[in-house]
């Protein structure tokens, strides 16, 4: 939508050049597509698979995935510099420990002590965890940024598909026995 307003308001002002504007929104365009293709295989996949994040940073992406995105209050929080409250952290840990999130998803630019504490949770639950960046890295286009943040979020909720089938298999197996 961007990109075609951003286009629709050059040719508005300089409508001698519309093909070289169009053409260039049509490669943009273009380039887009891979990045539309991997979220569009992971909706197909993943959608309502309940995950978490430190931050809504990733918070587009995961609502065009289709991502059922758990403790909001706690992102917010977060990423507005203010104290989560008890009960958020509570829930947030909850999730974690018991496994209700698939993935936990987190800024790996912030360097909060909550934040540290959750992915180190995380880690100890087993809870795969998958990081993202709110800027683009060096030496990436946005396309190779998001495609690769796409393929980290893909491995891990595989991951995640692993452990909970894991999970459900011995849950089973100790009720037969």
């Amino acid at each position: 939508k961007v990109a075609r307003a951003v286009n629709e308001a050059l040719v508005a002002a300089d409508p001698a050049h519309k093909s070289a504007y169009d053409a260039n929104l049509a490669k943009f365009l273009d380039s887009l597509k891979p990045v539309e293709a991997k979220a569009a295989e992971l909706h197909a996949r993943y959608a309502g698979t309940p995950v978490t994040a430190t931050e809504p940073v990733f918070g587009y992406m995961s609502d065009a995935i289709g991502l059922s995105m758990r403790n909001m209050r706690f992102q917010l929080a977060a990423m507005n510099e203010t104290e989560a409250s008890a009960s958020d952290i509570a829930a947030f840990e909850r999730d974690l420990r018991e496994k209700r999130v698939r993935v936990l998803i987190y800024n790996s630019q912030a360097t909060e002590a909550l934040t540290k504490r959750m992915l180190k949770l995380a880690q100890q639950s087993k809870v795969p965890t998958m990081s993202v960046t709110e800027t683009e890295p060096a030496g990436k286009t946005y396309q190779t940024w998001m495609l690769s943040q796409l393929d980290a979020l893909g491995a891990a909720l595989a991951q995640g598909d692993a452990a909970g089938a894991n999970a459900a298999a011995a849950s089973v197996k100790g009720k037969t026995q």
